[in-house]
C-alpha cells in the first residue's frame, strides 16, 4: 500500500497497489457464482462482531452500550437506492479498520497473487480454492455496489467512530465519523443491476436461505426474517419427535417420515453440531446422477455456507440429508475450500462412525425398517466396501443378500446369518454372482442343495467387487461356486446311476475336440446331480458375471473360454456316450456337442448362435414326435 495522503478533517486516502487492484477485480468478478452471497458475507461478519462483544461483555461491563440488544438490522431506502446493514457488535477502531476491512491490502495479497501466478495452469476451481486461504469476503459487496460507506465505533469506552469508503477501484478513504452507539453500519449504494436487493421480500428470502439459523435476530424493515434458534444446537431432550420430523420436511421437502435420524453434539477436540437423516427413499436420479453430491448443509456459527459439501461424507453415504454446524471453521470468503481442512477431516470421521452405528442399530432393533433402507440404498452402501477400507468391518455387518435357503426369493440374510446357519466343518462362504432370477435356477446349485449348503446370490453389478475386496468375513473366505476349483468331495452314490468309465472317457475326448473353439476344457463334474452339464470359470480366470459386466461397458471385450463340466450320471450324457460308442463320430454328434454348451447358455439368458439352437431343437422335436407316433 502506498503512503497515505492526509486530507482535511483527518481523512486518509489510501491507494491499493497494482496487485491488490488485480486481486479485487478477481474477487468481484470471478469468485462467487451468485451475487446473493454478498448479503451472507455481511451478515456473517455482523454475526462474528456480535459473538465477540457477547463474549467480552461476560467479563467487561465497561464496554460501550453494555445493555444494547444483540441484533442485525437491515434497512432499505428505495429512493436513495441504498441498502444498510447495522449490527451492535464489537465495532472497530481506525487501526482495526485498516487491518480488517483492508485485509486484502495486507502482505497476504502479494503472497496470494504469487501463489495464483504459480497456479496459472490450474483450472478456475483450483484457483478459487487457493483464494479461500485468505479472508476477503467483505469485498464481495462490490458485486452489487457502486460505492460502500462503512461507519463503525469500537466497544472500547470513549472510542472514536471511523468511516471507511470505497468504490472498489484503486483507492479507499478512512476518516473520523459521527456515530454515538457501538457497532458497525454498512451503507451499500447499489448499482442498477443490483436493485433487486431493494425488495424486502427478496432480502427475507435470501436470509432464510443463507442465514436462517444465525443466533441473533436479523430484522428487515423492523421484521425478524430468520428463525434465530437452530434446532441442532438445542439439547436433544428438549426436542420432540414431531419437531425432528418437521425440520426434516423443511430441510428436504420430503413429507414422508425419515427412517432414522441422529443428533450429534461434540465439544472436544472440536466443537460442532449436526442433525442427520436417513430418508425413507430418494429419487434414483439423485443417487446415480453423473456428478453425485452430498446433501448436507454446512453452517459455520449458524451461518449457511453451502449445500453440497463433498468433504463432510464419503459418496457411499450420499443418501443422507442434514446439517452440520461448526464453530471451529473460519468464516472466510471461500466456503468451498475445505478439502484439506483438518477440522473437516475430524467432523467427517465422526459423522461416518455415527451413521454406520445408526444403521447397525436399525438393522438390529428394527429389521423391517432396515429392509426398507436396504432396498432403497443397499447398492449405494456397497460402494463403501470397495472404496473405504477403514470401515470394512462395520460395512460388512450391514450387507444383505438373498440366498438358496431364503424362505422366499426376496428374503434377505446378513453375513452373520449365513455363518449362524453354516454346516459343521464348512470353511467357506459360498456365493454365485449373476442376474436376478437366473442364479436361483443355476445347475451349479445341485450339489449344494443336496448337501444342504447355503449359497448367497450376488445380483447387483457391484457385488463381486464387494466380496473380492472383503476376501473374508469372520475368518471365512468367500468362494464362487462357478469356479473350476470348488472341491465338494465325491458325489453321494445315486442308485441306478452307475457309469461306464470307458464310455465317459471316450465322450470327454470327443467333446474336447468338437468344442475346442468354444470351451477351454471338458471335464467330468463332481458337483452336478440333476443337470447334464454346466460351464464354470477356469482356475485364475474372470467369472462369467464379471465378463458380462465388462462387455456392457466395452463391446470389444473378448471373454475367456470356460470349462464345460458334464454329469456322466445324467441320462442325456449317458445316452450321448452310448450313441457315440455305437456310431462313432459324425456331424449329428457334433451338433449335439454344441447343443450342450447352448443348453447352459440358454439357462444363463445368452444365445450365441440362434440358428444353430433352432436346428437342434427341430431335431429334438422331430425325434420326439416320431417316438410318440410310434407309440400311438
Amino acid at each position: 500500500m502506498s503512503a497515505a495522503n492526509q486530507k482535511s478533517g483527518g481523512t486518509e486516502e489510501r491507494s491499493f497497489q497494482t496487485e491488490v487492484q488485480q486481486l479485487l477485480h478477481l474477487l468481484i468478478h470471478s469468485l462467487y457464482t451468485h451475487s446473493d452471497v454478498f448479503l451472507r458475507e455481511l451478515i456473517s461478519n455482523a454475526s462474528d462482531a456480535l459473538d465477540k462483544v457477547r463474549f467480552r461483555s461476560l467479563t467487561d461491563r465497561q464496554i460501550a452500550d453494555p445493555d444494547a440488544a444483540l441484533e442485525i438490522e437491515i434497512e432499505v431506502n428505495t429512493s436513495a437506492k441504498t441498502l444498510t446493514i447495522r449490527d451492535s457488535g464489537i465495532g472497530m477502531t481506525r487501526e482495526e479498520v485498516n487491518q480488517n476491512i483492508g485485509t486484502i491490502a495486507h502482505s497476504g495479497s502479494a503472497s496470494l497473487l504469487k501463489e495464483l501466478s504459480a497456479a496459472k495452469d490450474q483450472d478456475e476451481k483450483a484457483k478459487l480454492q487457493l483464494i479461500g486461504q485468505f479472508g476477503v469476503g467483505f469485498y464481495s459487496v462490490f458485486m452489487v455496489a457502486e460505492r460502500v460507506v462503512l461507519t463503525t465505533r469500537a466497544a472500547d469506552p470513549g472510542a472514536e467512530a471511523v468511516q471507511w469508503e470505497s468504490t472498489g477501484g484503486g483507492t479507499y478513504t478512512i476518516a473520523a465519523a459521527d456515530k454515538k452507539d457501538r457497532g458497525t453500519e454498512i451503507k451499500v449504494y447499489l448499482r442498477a443491476d443490483g436493485e433487486e436487493y431493494l425488495d424486502a421480500h427478496r432480502l427475507e428470502q435470501i436470509i432464510r436461505r443463507h442465514s436462517d439459523y444465525v443466533g441473533y435476530p436479523i430484522k428487515v424493515a423492523g421484521k425478524q426474517a430468520n428463525s434465530g434458534s437452530p434446532l441442532w444446537t438445542q439439547p436433544r431432550s428438549q426436542i420432540s419427535e414431531e419437531q425432528y420430523q418437521e425440520f426434516y420436511t423443511h430441510l428436504s421437502g420430503d413429507h414422508d417420515k425419515p427412517l432414522a435420524w441422529e443428533h450429534v453434539a461434540v465439544d472436544v477436540p472440536i466443537q460442532f453440531h449436526s442433525v442427520l437423516y436417513v430418508p425413507r427413499q430418494s429419487p434414483m436420479e439423485l443417487l446415480f446422477r453423473p456428478e453425485p453430491r452430498i446433501a448436507l448443509d454446512l453452517y459455520v456459527k449458524r451461518v449457511f455456507i453451502q449445500d453440497d459439501c463433498k468433504e463432510l461424507l464419503p459418496m457411499y453415504l450420499r443418501f443422507v440429508r442434514g446439517v452440520v454446524d461448526c464453530d471451529d471453521l473460519p468464516l472466510n470468503v471461500s466456503r468451498e475450500t475445505l478439502q484439506h481442512n483438518p477440522v473437516v477431516t475430524k467432523i467427517r470421521a465422526n459423522l461416518v462412525r455415527r451413521l454406520l452405528a445408526l444403521l447397525e442399530k436399525m438393522a438390529k432393533d428394527r429389521p423391517e425398517d432396515y429392509q426398507t433402507f436396504w432396498k432403497a440404498y443397499g447398492i449405494v452402501l456397497k460402494e463403501g466396501v470397495v472404496a473405504d477400507h477403514e470401515h470394512h468391518g462395520e460395512l460388512s455387518r450391514l450387507l444383505r443378500y438373498t440366498s438358496s435357503l431364503g424362505e422366499t426369493p426376496e428374503t434377505l440374510s446378513s453375513l452373520q446369518d449365513y455363518l449362524d446357519r453354516m454346516k459343521e466343518g464348512q470353511e467357506r462362504i459360498y456365493f454365485l454372482a449373476g442376474e436376478k432370477g437366473a442364479v436361483a435356477q443355476s445347475p451349479l446349485l445341485d450339489a449344494f442343495r443336496q448337501r444342504g449348503l447355503e449359497v448367497l446370490f450376488l445380483t447387483d453389478p457391484v457385488d463381486e467387487w464387494v466380496v473380492n475386496r472383503l476376501e473374508k468375513y469372520e475368518g471365512k473366505e468367500f468362494q464362487a461356486i462357478d469356479a473350476e476349483d470348488v472341491d465338494l468331495g465325491k458325489e453321494p452314490r445315486i442308485e441306478g446311476a452307475d457309469t461306464d468309465r470307458e464310455q465317459t472317457i471316450e465322450l470327454l475326448s470327443f467333446l474336447k475336440k468338437a468344442l475346442a473353439e468354444r470351451v477351454a476344457d471338458v471335464r467330468e463334474s463332481q458337483r452336478l446331480t440333476d443337470s447334464p452339464c454346466a460351464l464354470v470359470t477356469p482356475k485364475g480366470g474372470i467369472s462369467h458375471n464379471m465378463e458380462r459386466l465388462m462387455k456392457m461397458t466395452d463391446r470389444q471385450f473378448a471373454p475367456n473360454r470356460r470349462v464345460l463340466e458334464i454329469n456322466p450320471r445324467h441320462p442325456v450324457i449317458r445316452n450321448l456316450g452310448a450313441h457315440l460308442e455305437k456310431k462313432r463320430q459324425n456331424a449329428q454328434l457334433e451338433e449335439w456337442a454344441h447343443f450342450l454348451v447352448d443348453y447352459v447358455l440358454l439357462g444363463e439368458g445368452t444365445v450365441e448362435d440362434p440358428q444353430r439352437v433352432l436346428r437342434n431343437l427341430n431335431t429334438i422335436m422331430a425325434g420326439a414326435s416320431a417316438h410318440l407316433a410310434g407309440e400311438g
